[in-house]
């Protein structure tokens, strides 16, 4: 199939002429349309996902729904696109206002979901600030009836401390950009989510009740509320801007049933990134330490030479590093260092194998004050403050800068000159979120929303840094992503059980968006300023597995005397005995993403809580995490079957604990975990490798037979892995390590 339009049936469908519905097939999916009722019906393999189905708009103030058409015609054509080939049916409904809806429906080959998209035309031009591709109000059931289902509630971002929700079905919410509503026991689960985000905020709203029925769902593209920021006060929301085209168009969401909804997630990241392909570094997830977990506003250029040489003598030599066995060291905000000190900072990683990073805020002016910009005499600040309704907009006690002005891209052309010609190769990108906002205008008249305005901004950034300065947004929206490498997954955290529960919310609901960029835990730190370097070397066990299940693996602690803040003795020590356990250290080194939740719901049963049990997997491992977030003796206990890892006990040669060393002893289909409260566990199950010949160590310089590639693990493959290293037998049998 080519994207010509090979078939069009324009058929006026009404009731004198034509039957009262038409029904197609695509695969498993059947669309049914009724033509007297201007609705369709979705179904999967025979179960229906979604009855008496419309599409909604604002055209200016007015609500226009498919239901009131004066009537529906259907195209078909074939079309070839970032999704592969396929099918795409529109409907499309008249108003009696003279505008016009198109709702389509495209079906791809090997996909397992379907893609809808609303697009509104009307004489003279378009404008909405709000399209529906896809509503209904009509009760439908197509999971268990019990207590074990849920619904996802994703943030708009990870500022104030906001937490997934994994909602019982007996509520109304509105989960922003995609959802999961799944069972889960059976894992069975319908994934709906926008995969554009280029202009759109969106949403999926969801009203459920009973615990298993699903009352009414609508995919929304121009969604605010309080938690994407777009407010002037705590009662008033700021509406999503309009957008202005001859032919507006909703983002395309992608809908389909799994049967198990992790696996869906994954799916729909993965979808999004056929939409905008991701970054993925070369080096895989970074191993750093940052300034801001202790020593923050306390900083000394001593301090950091000091711990530097910590990590690089005492821990690096025992597996702190990534691929290419190099580690991130990034001053963070209020470093008050001179150019000088920098460049002696940035010299001295480059001796140790080290990334220097550094900190920018971009679209915020703390200040507040209007002033000079430097580098310009035509804009002062004033002129990049944003408005809402006429007044300036202000969250986190900062103005937010408006990304598309020039005022404001000098002012962060100021920084990133800088940082370049200092040798800057990381950068901590904070408060990104007011660069998102709604406003009244940008200064780029094509700019019509708060995410075309972000885009613009996050483009002109990643371009003028270029493609070998790793860009790690902080506290940013969970979309867009094509312009970084990594995202904290969270706020602020630390040390406490506390901290590692929080963190663990948002990998246990949010570890997906290891398909987007590399998520990152934060700062992982083993003696707080926050906690009088109270915490158990159980907490600091906890807190550290918060880092491996999640992706980049940092500290933040202070191991140096000449800053005022920390306690760097109680530091090193503590980072002695967990910092140095290779086969931990190794784990996010060669795992991808972030580790998956088991079950997918708190088993205290909170709807806000984290999940205790996560996997990872490897060429031969996979690894189940086990945190016990109780601050009492309470332990977490239990038996985990084979099968609910996705594996069966002839898989299995054995099982050790990697943070106690204890060597764990199988039953017929599944083994114990036992967790004491504020502590973590890692077991690390090996797999039986599919080939017989897999060799187990591979020492360089030592000579093999049989094919040329294997992993650094000894595992034998017939081709090298790339973003790996790898071990490679040359003609005459020696063995030496290659990266892909």
């Amino acid at each position: 199939m080519t994207n010509r339009i090979l078939t069009t049936l324009c058929v006026l469908l009404t009731a004198a002429t034509a039957a009262t519905a038409q029904t197609i097939s695509e695969g498993l999916w059947t669309l049914s349309i009724d033509r007297q009722a201007k609705t369709c019906q979705l179904s999967h393999a025979g179960e229906t996902l979604v009855a008496d189905g419309y599409a909604e708009a604002l055209s200016g103030d007015a609500t226009l729904r498919s239901t009131d058409a004066t009537g529906v015609s259907l195209s078909q054509r074939d079309v070839s696109d970032c999704f592969g080939q396929g099918r795409e049916y529109t409907l499309a409904y008249p108003m009696p206002s003279g505008e016009t809806l198109l709702q389509s429906f495209a079906f791809y080959a090997g996909r397992p979901y379907l893609v809808c998209q609303l697009a509104l035309t009307a004489p003279g031009g378009a404008t909405s600030r709000r399209l529906c591709p896809l509503a209904t109000r009509r009760a439908v059931t197509f999971l268990p009836q019990d207590r074990k289902n849920r619904m996802l509630w994703v943030p708009w971002d990870n500022d104030g401390w906001v937490r997934y929700q994994a909602y019982y079905l007996n509520r109304t919410m509105n989960s922003i950009s995609a959802t999961a509503i799944y069972n889960a026991d059976t894992r069975r689960g319908l994934i709906a989510g926008a995969v554009d985000h280029d202009t759109w905020k969106s949403a999926v709203h969801v009203e459920a009740a009973d615990y298993w029925r699903v009352d009414a769902l609508q995919l929304i593209s121009g969604y605010t509320d309080q938690f994407t920021r777009d407010t002037i006060d705590a009662q008033t929301v700021v509406p999503h801007s309009a957008v202005r085209a001859d032919t507006v168009r909703s983002s395309r969401f992608v809908v389909g049933l799994f049967d198990d909804w992790r696996t869906g997630l994954e799916t729909y990241a993965d979808a999004c990134t056929l939409v905008t392909p991701r970054r993925t570094p070369a080096d895989g997830k970074p191993y750093a330490w940052n300034t801001w977990g202790v020593m923050q506003d306390k900083v000394t250029y001593e301090a950091v030479q000091e711990s530097m040489h910590f990590i690089h003598d005492r821990l690096m030599p025992h597996g702190f590093h990534d691929r290419a066995g190099r580690m991130v060291l990034s001053l963070d905000a209020w470093v008050q260092f001179s150019d000088q000190q920098i460049r002696q900072f940035v010299d001295s990683c480059q001796r140790l194998n080290m990334i220097p990073g550094m900190y920018m805020c971009p679209f915020v002016d703390w200040n507040k004050t209007d002033r000079a910009i430097t580098g310009t005499s035509k804009y002062t600040y004033k002129d990049l403050w944003l408005k809402h309704q006429g007044q300036y907009v202000k969250m986190t006690d900062a103005y937010a800068l408006d990304p598309t002005h020039p005022g404001t891209k000098i002012a962060m052309l100021n920084d990133i000159n800088r940082y370049k010609r200092l040798g800057i190769k990381f950068v901590k990108l904070d408060f990104m979120c007011h660069g998102a906002v709604e406003a009244d205008a940008w200064y780029n008249p094509d700019c019509q929303t708060g995410l075309q305005a972000y885009n613009e901004g996050m483009d002109f950034i990643r371009r003028q840094f270029g493609d070998d300065v790793y860009l790690n947004l902080s506290i940013a929206p969970v979309f867009p992503f094509r312009q970084v490498d990594g995202r904290r997954i969270c706020c602020d955290a630390y040390s406490s059980i506390d901290n590692t529960e929080y963190v663990m919310n948002s990998t246990s609901y949010g570890w997906w968006l290891s398909g987007l960029y590399v998520c990152d835990p934060d700062n992982l730190v083993l003696k707080s300023i926050y906690h009088g370097g109270s915490e158990t070397v159980g907490e600091n066990r906890a807190r550290l597995t918060s880092g491996v299940c999640t992706g980049m693996f940092g500290n933040g602690d202070s191991y140096s005397e000449h800053c005022t803040a920390g306690y760097p003795a109680q530091s090193r020590e503590r980072a002695l005995q967990l910092l140095t356990n290779d086969e931990v250290n190794l784990i996010p080194r060669t795992t991808e993403g972030a580790f998956r939740p088991v079950n997918g719901n708190d088993q205290q049963g909170r709807t806000e809580g984290a999940e205790n049990l996560l996997v990872g997997e490897n060429d031969s491992y996979v690894y189940l995490a086990v945190i016990n977030y109780q601050k009492l003796i309470m332990p977490v206990s239990g038996t985990i079957s084979f099968s609910r890892l996705g594996l069966s006990a002839a898989d299995v040669v054995s099982i050790k604990e990697l943070w106690t060393g204890e060597q764990v002893i199988p039953g017929a289909d599944g083994f114990q975990y036992n967790v004491p409260a504020k502590d973590a566990r890692i077991y690390r199950i090996e797999k039986r490798p599919s080939d017989a010949e897999a060799v187990r160590s591979v020492p360089a310089g030592s000579r093999l037979q049989g094919p040329q590639y294997y992993s650094l693990n000894g595992r034998r493959m017939d081709s090298p892995k790339k973003n790996a290293v790898n071990l490679v037998r040359e003609a005459d049998g020696t063995v030496r390590k290659l990266l892909f």
